[in-house]
């Protein structure tokens, strides 16, 4: 089974995702926190390898502030030195590079400030995965608020994304455990053309009728990438350190023998522990 890794290793030493307040942003704070995020990338590229992981999710923060206002745009050309060398070093290996934006972005708000932001935010995501060559990246967006009307908002999200064409080659759209179920996600995923990611932990607090051929099919013959966690201490919702073994069973009685041909992103606390500790228990009743 191909499992993923996201942001940084459990100790943080090792980290994508290092940022600072938005008052503290310079050029020289940028680059310092930029050059430090990517020469671990290659570090945590190398452990993935070394630990048979497959995927790996960049941090949200690995260029901070970027689609924000006080961001200036001629920043970048500066940084491509920077990426190029992490280019290189990624075509070494074989990890799946993906990126998950913040709760904040909501394509089918009906806020066209809101709106603006989004994209602002997912033209940065898609610049970073470009910048590192990353042929089989995934942008994986939530549907988002539901603004008092599901189906209204769903509408808006198609349109601004048919209005935005350039949003579709990373773009994959999660079920959220509030919000849009499974179900509610395939379908807008479908319409616009673009892989499902199916979050079993998600799927467990808001189900609905859905089966993993039809979540299969919207990624059109790509890999697709599905996610997995447990409750954790908390709220719902909550992360655990470590993924139960029934939650493991149930997602991969889901996948039926497709369990093999995927990409699982391992969502808990103790991230490479936690992969690691997933190996042993999908022995277990495989």
């Amino acid at each position: 089974m191909r499992f993923g890794l996201f942001c940084s290793t459990k100790d943080n030493i090792l980290s994508t995702n290092r940022s600072f307040k938005l008052m503290s942003l310079s050029k020289e704070r940028l680059f310092q926190t930029v050059r430090q995020n990517l020469e671990d990338l290659p570090h945590i590229l190398a452990l993935c390898e070394a630990r048979g992981i497959t995927l790996f999710r960049l941090g949200n923060a690995i260029v901070p502030f970027a689609s924000h206002s006080a961001f200036d745009m001629t920043w970048w050309k500066e940084l491509e030195p920077f990426f190029e060398e992490a280019r290189l070093t990624c075509k070494a290996y074989s990890t799946r590079l993906s990126i998950h934006p913040g709760q904040f972005i909501q394509l089918g708000s009906p806020n066209p400030l809101v709106v603006e932001a989004s994209l602002r935010e997912l033209a940065y995501c898609t610049k970073v995965l470009d910048m590192l060559g990353a042929q089989e990246g995934v942008i994986t967006l939530h549907v988002g608020g539901v603004h008092g009307n599901k189906e209204a908002t769903m509408e808006r999200f198609y349109t601004v994304f048919k209005e935005n064409p350039w949003l579709k080659p990373y773009l994959a759209l999660e079920n959220d455990e509030y919000n849009f179920n499974a179900l509610e996600t395939l379908h807008l995923a479908k319409r616009c053309g673009i892989g499902m990611i199916f979050d079993s932990f998600h799927h467990s607090i808001n189900p609905s009728a859905v089966s993993w051929m039809s979540i299969k099919q919207s990624w059109d013959g790509k890999r697709p990438k599905v996610h997995i966690s447990s409750q954790g201490e908390g709220k719902v919702g909550m992360h655990a350190p470590f993924i139960s073994q029934e939650d493991w069973e149930t997602l991969c009685t889901f996948l039926g023998d497709d369990k093999h041909s995927i990409d699982i992103m391992v969502e808990a606390k103790a991230k490479e522990e936690a992969i690691e500790h997933s190996k042993l228990t999908c022995k277990i009743f495989f």
